[in-house]
């Protein structure tokens, strides 16, 4: 009772000091992020639904916003090509929502089949329609806002710190002696456990951190050689150690494709680290390996796996964790409507997640294609998937030329936070995670907004001009 009344002290505090700085409150938004999943968090208030303390301090923030900017008269900046995109990005969100409310037939059938709730009218609005857009204005209010590098310094310390506590939630909840279980039972207990005590499923956090590791390791280009060993390192460890513990195999692809990726093109001598860190990871934590490789190899002696490499050596099912069911079955359903697809929800209101319910008993595991790419081109088809697609390549590239370019310190580091954050979300895309933004990708689109504010004041030098953010 008194954390909660300390908390809406605090909320009421930053609601009212919105309309002095809504870029601060915007920064604290970020950072809230860390505990709001959180189940203990109450999700209403007065018993309203929606109006819980975020939403209280995200809709004073955003009021001030657009209020106060057109008061400052400060000019939006975004690149029109970009701004074509994100209106297009929008607007296939909308179109998708649209056609669900119209036809959710399949939806109904499975409801009726399994039970549960179906999000129809007013709470399918809330759910696939406002929450969408609500997770991606902190974003563009941090990234209009961002104009100093005193406001940037907050907004990448915002990032990091976002990140450092949800690993430090992880590790406290999970305890280090998970490390020693088998991969299954990690992923058992990750599932339960994670999901119960920090908000976000474990399968999120694994990407999260994956991503996390490497934009907090960038910040060393700031850190003087002190920070460097008592800030970067440790926060690191903690986020390695989050990673580790939710048994995500993804995660821990991601972040060994990531750390290549960075050493081969910046860091080439922390390249040597490797076959110690492979050590260690050995011996402190044999559940992670023991998790990367399973349906690698099967459980027979050398001799017999040896012998019958072809038919067992490789588990296709337990390796994607029974996608292969789902899979081809999106596509199909995709080839049938491949220019505008069949709407939000389609995995269940085409009847595949009863399809593999009647014929593997995986419901569980599939009620959507757990690969963002297949299901936004299920949704929505090969056109509304080109503006989004495209959308993501010209930010990698933007966060590439930055982490490219030493001729200034932040360019590195903003470069790098973003590549590390885009690239673990779009591999990861892969096996899980939607293009429909959600609580777990606040973080991304934060460095999505830096990127590109740090991108336009980069072009800004190149022409010549002063830069209140680059020049200090």
């Amino acid at each position: 009772m008194i954390r909660i009344t300390l908390l809406t002290l605090l909320i009421a505090y930053l609601s009212a000091y919105a309309w002095k700085d809504w870029f601060r409150t915007a920064c604290w938004l970020v950072l809230l992020m860390s505990i709001f999943q959180h189940p203990d968090m109450p999700k209403a208030v007065a018993g309203v639904p929606g109006l819980n303390h975020w939403n209280f301090l995200f809709l004073n923030t955003v009021m001030s916003w657009l209020i106060n900017r057109k008061k400052q008269k400060l000019p939006w900046e975004m690149p029109p090509f970009l701004n074509l995109l994100l209106f297009m990005y929008a607007f296939f969100i909308i179109l998708s929502v649209v056609r669900y409310l119209n036809y959710h037939d399949g939806v109904l059938e499975l409801v009726a089949h399994l039970g549960g709730k179906a999000y129809l009218g007013s709470k399918a609005i809330n759910e696939y329609l406002i929450n969408c857009f609500k997770w991606v204005l902190p974003a563009l209010i941090i990234f209009d806002g961002c104009r100093n590098r005193k406001q940037y310094n907050m907004a990448i310390i915002v990032l990091a710190l976002l990140y450092i506590l949800l690993a430090l939630q992880v590790v406290k909840a999970m305890k280090l002696g998970s490390l020693t279980m088998g991969g299954e039972a990690l992923q058992r207990k990750a599932l339960k456990i994670i999901s119960k005590s920090v908000g976000f499923h474990r399968v999120n956090i694994s990407m999260m951190m994956s991503g996390a590791f490497w934009a907090v390791f960038c910040l060393k280009e700031f850190a003087t050689n002190r920070q460097y060993w008592l800030f970067i390192i440790p926060s690191c460890l903690f986020i390695f150690l989050a990673m580790a513990l939710t048994g995500g195999r993804t995660g821990y692809a991601t972040w060994a494709i990531l750390g290549l990726i960075f050493c081969l093109f910046k860091w080439k001598k922390y390249l040597l680290l490797a076959p110690i860190i492979f050590s260690l990871i050995m011996a402190f934590a044999p559940s992670a390996i023991e998790r990367l490789t399973q349906g690698f190899a099967s459980e027979e002696s050398i001799e017999e796996s040896s012998a019958n490499f072809e038919e067992e050596q490789v588990d296709l099912t337990t390796v994607t964790s029974g996608r292969v069911y789902v899979w081809p079955l999106v596509w199909e359903s995709i080839t049938e409507a491949p220019f505008f697809g069949h709407g939000r929800n389609s995995t269940q209101n085409e009847g595949i997640t009863l399809r593999i319910l009647f014929e593997y008993g995986e419901f569980e595991m599939f009620p959507h294609p757990h690969n963002a790419y297949l299901e936004w081109l299920q949704d929505n088809g090969f056109i509304g998937a080109f503006p989004v697609f495209l959308f993501y390549l010209i930010l990698l590239k933007y966060a590439w030329a930055l982490f490219r370019d030493d001729s200034e310190k932040i360019y590195v580091v903003t470069g790098g936070m973003a590549l590390s954050l885009l690239l673990a979300f779009l591999i990861a895309s892969t096996g899980s995670q939607t293009f429909y933004p959600r609580e777990g990708a606040v973080g991304m689109w934060v460095a999505i907004g830096i990127l590109l504010r740090v991108y336009i004041e980069r072009g800004k030098k190149k022409k010549g001009k002063v830069s209140s953010l680059i020049d200090v």
